[in-house]
């Protein structure tokens, strides 16, 4: 059983940062895209 967890917190060490990493880069990458593409509602409502 004590194999068991240290495997387990082994995975959730290597787990929790690669997901924790993975979210703040989403949201950089999202950061990045509004400031390159601005999202501008009236324009997007002529169109349609």
């Amino acid at each position: 059983m004590k194999e068991n967890v240290a495997q387990a917190l082994e995975l959730m060490g290597i787990g929790l940062p690669t997901m924790f990493g993975v979210i703040v880069l989403f949201i950089l990458l999202c950061k990045a895209l509004t400031a390159a593409f601005p999202y501008k509602p009236e324009e997007e409502t002529k169109d349609n």
